[in-house]
């Protein structure tokens, strides 16, 4: 699994360690993992409305807190859950770019077994960084 829980970071919110070999593998796992706190069985969603993403920061860490946001935004706003996620992620003159595809579909109470509501990305702990085997990243959610 390219995520895992962190029990030992926060009593009242969720946290997660995510990684991936490159940005684009971190960014989808931590993705997943935000979606897979609200919902029990990411396979249950299912890829019937796409929706798509584009972020430009000068910062690693912004780019991620801010595209986790746009999930969390996408789930409040419109409704939706999303169990895929295709992630480009570019650098260039001192900026990183974000272009994402997300696919899911509208979130049913009879359908998905919910869990919790995200409600944000803190700050609280976050981090990402380079290691000698790819990305990481902690990431704690309001919930």
């Amino acid at each position: 699994m390219p995520y895992h829980y962190l029990e030992d970071i926060t009593l009242a919110d969720m946290a997660f360690e995510a990684e991936g070999k490159t940005l684009d593998e971190l960014f989808t796992s931590a993705a997943l993992a935000t979606t897979n706190v609200m919902v029990r069985n990411l396979k249950k969603v299912k890829a019937k409305v796409e929706r798509y993403v584009a972020i430009e920061t000068e910062d690693v860490e912004q780019l991620l807190y801010k595209f986790l946001q746009d999930i969390i935004y996408y789930k409040d706003s419109q409704m939706l859950l999303f169990g895929r996620y295709d992630v480009n992620i570019e650098s260039f003159d001192g900026k990183y770019k974000l272009k994402a595809k997300l696919y899911g579909e509208r979130i049913s109470m009879k359908k998905h077994n919910l869990i919790v509501d995200v409600k944000a990305v803190t700050m609280h702990k976050f981090e990402v960084k380079r290691t000698s085997k790819g990305w990481t990243a902690t990431v704690v959610l309001d919930i």
